[in-house]
């Protein structure tokens, strides 16, 4: 499905939401679809390209939890490790807990008491000192009890996984999931290549202004031109004579 207008947002939707749709995936950009959707029949959302804003992420996770959701919505974001991924959600959490540290734990009103304040403060760090301790990199077994909804869905995934080791060992010479160096497009190395070369060299091409020498203060006296009182009251008295004259 692609989103092309607000008119053919709306007959998508539709078409989605039907009792009887055979449609059971919505691709959306967060910045596309993120606002003024409903998919309340969509039960898990999956991020796979997190946003720098993460109230844009929150915005697209809220499309399924709409009026009308009978179901358990499960949300997932796919990261990559060690990679600039993992930068922009750490920028987004760091956000997203000062948000939650200045204004939620403020309760900027006239009912809430110093003390429970301080206690919802106090929560918001211990789970964030929490969510620091689980932040590794999950195996195959706990990746599947995070999605499975049932103990059924549970070993159904285990057994997807047992026999995708098997395929994995019986292949020769398979390839990483990720992409590897010798994989990379021609061009692209040979840009990057020129780009560093670019960043040593001098630039031959630019003009330069390099300056001469430093540049010598000259004192100035400013008092030569100034008079004496006594040469300035004559002077006023010589200019008062020549008026009376």
């Amino acid at each position: 499905m692609e989103v092309q207008s607000r008119t053919n947002v709306v007959n998508l939707l539709a078409m989605y939401n039907a009792p009887d749709s055979e449609y059971f995936i919505f691709i959306l950009s967060t910045r596309a679809g993120g606002l003024g959707l409903n998919l309340q029949t969509a039960d898990t959302v999956i991020i796979f390209d997190s946003d720098w804003n993460p109230h844009q992420d929150m915005q697209a996770q809220d499309r399924a939890h709409r009026i009308g959701q009978s179901r358990e919505v499960r949300v997932l974001r796919l990261v990559t490790v060690n990679s600039i991924e993992e930068k922009i959600l750490a920028a987004a959490r760091y956000k997203l807990n000062v948000d939650e540290k200045v204004i939620q734990a403020g309760k900027f009103d006239q009912r809430s008491t110093g003390a429970e304040r301080r206690q919802i403060l106090e929560q918001i760090i211990r789970a964030e000192s929490e969510d620091d301790e689980e932040n590794e990199v999950p195996d195959d077994e706990t990746i599947n009890q995070m999605i499975a909804r049932s103990e059924e869905e549970f070993d159904l995934f285990q057994k997807m996984d047992i026999e995708r080791r098997r395929q994995e060992a019986a292949e020769y010479r398979r390839k990483p999931r990720l992409i590897e160096d010798d994989e990379i497009p021609e061009g692209i190395i040979k840009a990057s290549q020129h780009f560093i070369e670019e960043e040593k060299e001098p630039h031959k091409d630019k003009f330069l202004i390099e300056p001469i020498g430093r540049r010598h203060r000259k004192e100035v006296d400013y008092s030569q031109d100034l008079m004496s009182d006594r040469d300035w009251l004559k002077s006023i008295d010589e200019d008062i004579d020549e008026e009376e004259e």
